[in-house]
């Protein structure tokens, strides 16, 4: 599932490319996409003009001229393509196509999705406010306000979770996933298994600062593509080979050179360095 780093950019490309953009039509291909009789799904958004982008956790928000906005998650391998007028871009053979915007220029921004998970909610402003005060996303890591004595406080409160599961629940901080949690808690030489409150303050501190270096360096590579995430240009994240634990089963430990294991987590498959991981 794309983490903060692949929505992120996400969010800047689409704000580079559709920003300020009217909308001209919208082409439904799967109406279980979206929350709305494709009738008035059409209706409403025709002939709005995009305001901004912006992402929350792993939403991204794309906010309407008409105090309409598409709040959209990827959920596995939801996918934004932008196509100019002067590009081929073939749906007969794209059978993921869930939706086609197109815009005043005759550019289009397609929606694809492999798996059909992912949605695209039309909501009001209000309606829209209502959702996140639902979803109760955790602080921002990547934020100004997201300082190593918030990061303390929030783990003071949780001192009998684990701590990638932790890292991991978007009510505690929004955006992180398997891939960059296991990556940060590799990075601060803590196992994956450990409870909060086993942390000392110097691993606290060490955990933090390995958290906001792997996503602000992801957020740069734009990502890694494990899966089906590209960006909206169609090209592929290049993180992938600064990935130090995940989905490196049975390889060398880069740094110390026992075997990466892989064990079940919370349901969720958990990559870590028996060595130097403690």
């Amino acid at each position: 599932m794309p983490e903060l780093p692949e929505v992120e950019t996400i969010k800047r490309e689409l704000l580079q490319k559709i920003k300020g953009k009217k909308i001209v039509s919208v082409e439904v291909l799967a109406p279980k996409t979206i929350n709305c009789p494709a009738d008035k799904f059409k209706k409403i958004i025709k002939n709005s003009r995009i305001k901004d982008v912006q992402r929350r956790a792993k939403l991204l928000i794309i906010k309407l001229s008409n105090n309409y906005n598409l709040a959209v998650h990827l959920k596995l391998t939801g996918q934004f393509i932008y196509k100019t007028q002067d590009t081929k871009y073939d749906i007969q053979n794209t059978k993921y196509t869930c939706l086609i915007f197109t815009f005043q220029n005759g550019d289009k921004l397609f929606f694809n999705d492999l798996r059909k998970f992912a949605f695209v909610k039309l909501l009001n402003d209000k309606k829209l406010e209502k959702l996140l005060a639902e979803k109760d996303f955790g602080p921002e890591p990547l934020d100004k306000t997201f300082t190593l004595k918030v990061f303390q406080n929030l783990l003071f409160q949780k001192k009998k979770a684990k701590i990638k599961p932790l890292l991991m629940n978007q009510n505690f901080l929004a955006g992180v996933g398997n891939i960059y949690a296991a990556e940060s808690c590799f990075c601060a030489k803590i196992l994956p298994t450990r409870f909060a409150g086993s942390l000392t303050k110097e691993e606290i501190k060490k955990l933090y600062q390995c958290l906001r270096k792997i996503l602000k360096t992801a957020v740069t590579r734009k990502g890694s593509s494990v899966n089906q995430y590209v960006d909206v240009f169609g090209k592929k994240g290049n993180y992938v080979p600064l990935l130090k634990v995940y989905g490196r089963e049975g390889k060398i430990c880069l740094r110390c050179g026992s075997k990466i294991k892989k064990i079940i987590l919370n349901g969720r498959g958990t990559y870590f360095c028996p060595g130097c991981q403690r």
